[in-house]
């Protein structure tokens, strides 16, 4: 009997320590690189200095979404957007979120 409560015990124990990891998801989005964005810029030349997109619009080809999200273990996360529209294969206008806190 004793044997049993020990090891419901341990059991209690360990099942009590849970590490929740930290998810990141998406292109990372540094500040420099959409400095360097600028209007005129061809789809290719982005390409090089951002990456791949991480979400393609099948609607409309002369939109592209880079999103990035980095969720903490405990605690918000964070969610960075920036959506580039196109016209005549040259980048025609930046759009840029930051969300600080999100669950």
């Amino acid at each position: 009997m004793r044997k049993l409560f020990f090891i419901l015990f341990i059991v209690l124990i360990l099942s009590s320590c849970v590490h929740k990891i930290n998810v990141q998801q998406g292109n990372i989005i540094e500040q420099d690189q959409v400095n360097k964005l600028h209007i005129g810029m061809t789809e290719e030349e982005v390409k090089n200095l951002m990456g791949l997109p991480t979400l393609l619009n099948t609607f409309n080809d002369n939109r592209v979404d880079y999103v990035y999200t980095n969720k903490a273990g405990y605690g918000a996360g964070t969610e960075k957007i920036v959506t580039l529209f196109f016209q005549r294969n040259r980048l025609h206008l930046i759009h840029q979120s930051h969300t600080e806190k999100f669950s």
